[in-house]
């Protein structure tokens, strides 16, 4: 996972994620306080472990999810705490190709700084097709201008302006009538939904005829 933003505000907003990260308690999900639970199997915790482990060549530590003690788990447990590293500037989002390449599947994010719009979507065309990105600003022609420049590698594009911050649905949250899905490494297809899903279940057949004939047909349905 990747969190562009502004070169300006990425200590800012490390500083931000890192202490909201920290408040998230990891554990046995049997326990009510917990809020983030074990990895599916060993084989994922391994996966994770190694994709941090490589990515963490070319990234500092902004926050450890080893920090976090763990609630009604022991250390045998596939349990990873919430991890966030960091590029450190513009030119080193540049220069460390992991970042771009490696998706650990696991609670790991990476902040990336951009210089401007133009670098930040040259490097979120980097990572070469994703599923969804959400835009957050208050510049509603540059949202659009992102928005329209990321919409061929990506099978949604989330908006989210002042207007909207307190209501939308969430990055991870797709509505029965979006599509799901997306080109290149997000796997070059998309999941059925809404109206979408039916032409599986339709007969149809096409029809040739005069125009007199073709309206007669096409009266019913204009009644």
């Amino acid at each position: 996972r990747r969190i562009f933003v502004p070169e300006a505000l990425y200590a800012a907003a490390a500083q931000a994620i890192g202490a909201r990260l920290a408040k998230t308690t990891v554990g046995n999900p049997r326990n009510e306080s917990v809020r983030m639970g074990a990895l599916v199997n060993r084989t994922q915790f391994d996966a994770v472990r190694d994709g941090l482990d490589h990515l963490k060549t070319q990234c500092e530590v902004l926050h450890d999810g080893a920090s976090h003690a763990l609630v009604d788990a022991d250390a045998t447990s596939c349990c990873v705490g919430p991890t966030l590293l960091g590029t450190r500037d513009a030119a080193g989002s540049d220069a460390s190709d992991r970042v771009h390449d490696i998706e650990v599947f696991g609670p790991v994010a990476t902040l990336i700084p951009y210089r401007d719009l133009a670098h930040a979507l040259q490097l979120v065309r980097r990572g070469q097709g994703s599923l969804v990105c959400s835009l957050y600003g208050s510049d509603a022609a540059a949202l659009a201008h992102a928005a329209t420049e990321l919409a061929d590698s990506h099978g949604r594009v989330h908006i989210i302006s002042p207007d909207v911050a307190a209501l939308h649905t969430g990055h991870g949250n797709v509505m029965p009538q979006s599509l799901h899905g997306g080109p290149g490494r997000a796997g070059g297809g998309e999941e059925l939904g809404g109206v979408r899903a039916l032409n599986f279940y339709h007969r149809r057949s096409a029809l040739q005829a005069s125009s007199a004939v073709l309206a007669q047909l096409a009266a019913p349905a204009a009644a």
